[in-house]
């Protein structure tokens, strides 16, 4: 009688401990257009979602993009930027989108060239019930005359 008790109780632990963890998909969206930039200034790029959370807790989001930089030197490259606002309206760049992020860079030979397919992604605490919305922005840091890049195939998820 004793080992069943023992057996019975370690099958329910072992039950326990495995039963099955996943995440929902709160949101996503994609862009399959070539969008290209050739100036130095902050750009939203035409890719965003807005998602409800019915829970407070931290979500996980994830973007990727093709992306290649034509730059003439070694110190151009590409930062991206995560937003979400939140339903008060305040805005939060997410780590480590943080204006040092460097998603993609060019050879230095004046080429629009190295296409990479790039991945970033981080976490953010929603606080609150209610909609928010994710934004992604691009910059060209370092840039200088004649530079550009060209993002394209982008796409954005939100996952609790």
């Amino acid at each position: 009688m004793k080992t069943t008790l023992i057996s019975l109780a370690m099958g329910a632990a072992i039950t326990v401990a495995s039963s099955a963890s996943y995440a929902d998909v709160e949101g996503s969206a994609s862009y399959l257009n070539h969008v290209i930039t050739a100036n130095g200034a902050a750009h939203y790029l035409p890719i965003n979602l807005s998602f409800y959370a019915s829970t407070t807790g931290t979500r996980a989001i994830f973007f990727n993009g093709e992306c290649a930089v034509q730059s003439n030197d070694n110190f151009t490259w590409y930062n991206i930027n995560i937003e979400v606002t939140s339903p008060s309206g305040v805005v939060t760049v997410i780590a480590p989108s943080n204006s040092d992020n460097a998603f993609c860079t060019g050879k230095g030979n004046g080429v629009l060239g190295n296409w990479s397919s790039n991945e970033t992604h981080g976490t953010y605490y929603a606080s609150t019930v209610g909609w928010y919305r994710v934004r992604v922005q691009g910059q060209l840091i370092g840039y200088g005359a004649g530079e550009s890049v060209d993002m394209d195939d982008m796409s954005l998820i939100v996952m609790d």
